[in-house]
């Protein structure tokens, strides 16, 4: 999930669930009066160089999934081994915290084509999101 813009939502952008191995990156949401991620047991979610501006909850309390929320330079370098690159810090903008440090899910991604990231700028991705522009 890459490159998108999710704007005045209320919730569940997006829910995952089943057995989903998501990695969420240079994503950007805007005014989302309620959550903007839920996580189901049994998916897992890295989460990094996204942009939170005025979420009220980036990650629905209730999540049972795993998550890793990219939340600081030294710890991102957890993700250098199975994505290949240490992920990058996401921005927060009035937005509610996005709590996850699991890495134990990490190794599912190893041999996997994973997108590349770069450090979050809500800007840049909302003149490249939409139809055509992906």
């Amino acid at each position: 999930m890459k490159g998108n813009y999710i704007h005045h939502t209320s919730g569940r952008g997006p829910k995952v669930a089943g057995n989903t191995l998501l990695h969420a990156v240079n994503n950007y949401w805007y005014s989302v009066s309620g959550h903007a991620f839920d996580i189901s047991s049994g998916s897992n979610a890295v989460i990094e160089g996204n942009v939170f501006q005025n979420v009220v909850t980036p990650l629905l309390s209730s999540s049972t999934g795993g998550v890793f929320a990219s939340p600081d330079t030294t710890t991102n370098k957890a993700c250098s081994a199975n994505l290949g690159h240490v992920c990058q810090v996401n921005a927060f903008g009035s937005s509610g915290a996005l709590p996850g440090k699991t890495t134990t899910f990490l190794k599912n991604f190893a041999g996997k084509s994973i997108a590349p990231a770069v450090a979050a700028n809500g800007a840049t991705i909302k003149a490249n999101a939409g139809v055509g522009l992906v």
